[in-house]
């Protein structure tokens, strides 16, 4: 019996190395297919491999602002960032709806909103506000300077944005929220700039209406 065992040895070694020889061009096969048919995901097949950007669009802004929540808060705190730091009372209330919430800010019907802000801007004469991130959601950044650096102060949230007006308004002081925060701090001709409204008179009121 000797005989036939080896023979049967043979037989299943065969077969176990034909079963690898299909794997290995199945495996070679589909390799081939790959090569045939490169990713096209945003580079041209004829451009020698390089990634072709749409010449409309800010490459900075698109690539901070890769896999975030939702465009429209990241407008809305453009929007309210420029007339805040240009101490433009009627320009911010411009751009927060009528029947906003402002906890915490301001009462439920917003007609101390104007004074809330112009009281903010007279105790921080320096404050400014730009626009980060906490993990996928756009946020504000409300920045103070002491003489010599930026220093972050709140994180400011913005929610139901509908038609470029802001239904939520809200300012956090959340030391670990503000640690969180991606961002770049304001430059240093916004420095000189803001150095400017805060040598001005307090202001007109402006009601809400």
């Amino acid at each position: 019996m000797p005989g036939r065992g080896g023979e049967s040895m043979d037989a299943g070694t065969a077969a176990a190395e034909a079963r690898l020889d299909r794997v290995d061009q199945e495996s070679a096969r589909r390799e081939d297919e790959e090569l045939d048919q490169p990713s096209t995901d945003g580079v041209e097949p004829d451009g020698f491999g390089f990634h072709l950007d749409d010449p409309e669009i800010d490459l900075l802004a698109d690539d901070m602002d890769a896999g975030l929540r939702d465009d429209r808060e990241a407008d809305a705190i453009d929007a309210l960032a420029e007339p805040f730091n240009a101490r433009d009372v009627d320009g911010l209330l411009a751009v927060i709806a009528l029947d906003a919430e402002v906890p915490g800010f301001a009462g439920p019907d917003l007609g101390d909103l104007p004074e809330a802000v112009q009281d903010l801007w007279r105790r921080r004469p320096t404050c400014l506000l730009t626009r980060g991130y906490v993990q996928r959601e756009h946020v504000g950044v409300l920045w103070e300077h002491d003489g010599s650096d930026w220093w972050r102060t709140a994180v400011v949230h913005v929610d139901d944005v509908e038609d470029g007006l802001i239904g939520v308004f809200e300012f956090s002081e959340d030391t670990a929220l503000l640690e969180r925060v991606q961002c770049e701090p304001p430059g240093p001709d916004e420095l000189d700039e803001v150095s400017r409204w805060s040598v001005w008179d307090e202001g007109v009121e402006s009601p809400r209406g």
